[in-house]
Order: C-alpha cells, then sequence, then structure tokens
C-alpha cells in the first residue's frame, strides 16, 4: 500500500505559511538522502520568503537604509521555521526547525566552515523551486535570489509533490562576479560534482548582498528588468 497522506494537514500547513509571508511553499520527499542528513526523516518542508523591492532597489542602487530587511526576513523565517515545527510537535509528529538556533543547539552547523549538515538549497533544488547560481545562491523564476527560506524536517503524513531538479542556468552571465568587491566569486557554474567551492570562497564573503541584487532574476523581479540572456 502506498503513503497514507493528511491531505487536510498538508493544506492546512500551506494555508498557515502563506498566511505568515512565505510566497512558495513547497513539500518534498527527502528520504533518498543520507540518513545522516536527513536524521532519519523522510518529509521537509521548504519555504521562501521574499524580500521588498525596496530594499532590493536600495542596495542596488548603493542607497543607505535605516534597517537591514535581509537580516530580519533571515530572523523571520527562522521563526517561522521554529513555530512550524512547534506546531508538528504538538499535533504528534517528529518535527526538527533547521533554524540558525536550532542547528546551534544540536550542532548541526559547523562555524568554522559555514556548512549545515542538510543545506536548504539541497532541499529547495530537489522541491524544484530553483537552481544554484554563479553567487552560490539559489535563484528562483519568482524573486532571482532576493529572498530568505528556510526548511522543516519532519514525520508528519504530509502530501509531498514530485518535481525535476534544476540544472545552473546561468549560462555566460557574471553579473555577480563581476560586482564582487571582494572577489569571491570564481564565476564557474555550479554543479553537483564540484560543489561549493568551486563557484565560491565563503571565507572573503563578506555578505554585501551586491550578487544577490545584480542577478538578472532579482533585477526582473524587483525592478522589473528584461532577462539577458
Amino acid at each position: 500500500m502506498g503513503t497514507k497522506y493528511d491531505f487536510e494537514l498538508t493544506k492546512c500547513i500551506e494555508g498557515m505559511l502563506f498566511d505568515k509571508g512565505a510566497g512558495i511553499v513547497r513539500f518534498v520527499d527527502i528520504s533518498g538522502l543520507p540518513v545522516v542528513q536527513t536524521q532519519g526523516f523522510a518529509t521537509a518542508v521548504v519555504f521562501c520568503v521574499a524580500l521588498s523591492e525596496e530594499f532590493i532597489v536600495a542596495v542596488y542602487k548603493g542607497e543607505q537604509f535605516e534597517h537591514d530587511e535581509f537580516v530580519e526576513k533571515e530572523h523571520e523565517t527562522d521563526a517561522i521555521a521554529d513555530w512550524l515545527a512547534d506546531y508538528l510537535r504538538q499535533k504528534g509528529h517528529e518535527a526538527y526547525s533547521q533554524s540558525e538556533k536550532s542547528h546551534l543547539q544540536s550542532g548541526n552547523y559547523d562555524e568554522a566552515t559555514h556548512t549545515s549538515i542538510l543545506p536548504h538549497k539541497t532541499i529547495a533544488r530537489l522541491a524544484g523551486i530553483g537552481y544554484i547560481g554563479k553567487n552560490n545562491l539559489l535563484i528562483t523564476e519568482e524573486y532571482g535570489c532576493g529572498f530568505s527560506m528556510c526548511t522543516v524536517l519532519t514525520n508528519a503524513p504530509i502530501e509531498v509533490g514530485e518535481y525535476s531538479v534544476n540544472s545552473s542556468q546561468c549560462g555566460k552571465c557574471d553579473a555577480c562576479k563581476q560586482v564582487c568587491s571582494e572577489n569571491a566569486i570564481t564565476g564557474n557554474e555550479w554543479s553537483e560534482a564540484n560543489g561549493r567551492e568551486w563557484v565560491v570562497d565563503v571565507y572573503k564573503c563578506t555578505c554585501a548582498l551586491k550578487c544577490m541584487v545584480n542577478c538578472p532574476k532579482t533585477l526582473k523581479y524587483a525592478l522589473h528588468f528584461p532577462e539577458i540572456n
């Protein structure tokens, strides 16, 4: 017999995440990944909260802004993930929020290497949300890379979708490399075989966000620029 999904629970979670500001919500089967990554969970919930067009434009133009919306959104998505994990546990299911706080408490994030056991981007790719660009950020059709995301792992009987995993679509574009003042971006196209170090030196990165806001996909979202091939 096939897996018995709780469709009401699935729709309820989806609706609540949208109500909390998520623009993209996906449920994905992660049982094919190594257990050391999944911690034995079979399902992941991944959601994205978009940065405002105004903030992206301000960073793109080099303007000063009173609040760092990127940091605020990171905290917001983490808080939503923590809330969702608590909600699922209250419903009698096991769940693990992959928020920064949760990772630090469980030891699932290595600060020395800036790596987590199961990156959000890995789950997002399996969920067909986007592809990893030359800036090492997930790039979506909806927001480019102008968003924050988080994930929750669970054994709840959530209905998962079937998605196609997208390879990198950056092509000849190297806008992110051109604007990186720290020369942290190599300009190489990301591939699963080569991984992170092939595209970016994370130890040089200062999180200036220039590579994020200058991505043509992000500019299409925030400034409604046409895509540049």
